[in-house]
């Protein structure tokens, strides 16, 4: 689960409540929640949604790739 799907459960907010302090549409929340924030500035605007965390802690670290042998 990504961070910022585990800290809006955490603070018990819906997707639409995310969207609308975020100003995107809920289908962005959740797209955000399956894919992770990876992008600092990304994760800059989603600390309107959280109040006392900076945006270091909504950034997932990347999945780890594949490699071909």
């Amino acid at each position: 689960m990504t961070k910022l799907k585990n800290l809006r459960k955490a603070r018990n907010l819906k997707l639409r409540q995310v969207a609308e302090l975020v100003g995107v549409t809920p289908q962005t929340v959740q797209q955000m929640e399956r894919h992770g924030i990876h992008k600092p500035i990304t994760a800059q605007q989603y600390t309107v949604a959280f109040p006392g965390l900076n945006w270091t802690d909504l950034i997932d670290e990347p999945a780890p790739r594949a490699h071909n042998q």
